[in-house]
């Protein structure tokens, strides 16, 4: 009984410690902004996570950076308000959608038609 016990006081702390995990990453920051890391599916949902991180603070974000690379970050900054330095700190857009890159041949498949000839 005690066994049964322990097993679900563990499995209901697991459930609870899984519940509040982010499907497309963490944002790291502070009252000034933040940067969250980059994927092509992140970056579609990047604008509404910058901006409940700064709702937190009541600030508004504004993406300000986007590096399109694996390991590499979209930075936002909190803004009192939205209309306070557009020219400085501009807003860069962010894809509504991800497209799968181009294919990158290694090898180029031979021509049939240049088999068995030497260029004669």
């Amino acid at each position: 009984m005690k066994a049964a016990y322990v097993a679900s006081v563990m499995g209901a702390t697991l459930l609870v410690s899984t519940a509040g995990a982010y499907e497309y990453g963490y944002v790291k920051g502070n009252d000034s902004g933040g940067i969250i890391p980059w994927s092509c599916e992140t970056e579609m949902v990047a604008q509404q996570m910058a901006g409940t991180h700064c709702g937190g603070y009541n600030k508004y974000a504004r993406i300000t950076s986007v590096t399109r690379q694996y390991g590499d970050y979209i930075a936002f900054a909190c803004l009192w308000t939205p209309y306070v330095a557009p020219y400085q700190i501009p807003a860069t857009r962010v894809r509504t959608a991800c497209q799968s890159p181009p294919i990158r041949r290694i090898w180029q498949p031979l021509d049939p038609h240049r088999v068995g000839s030497d260029n004669e």
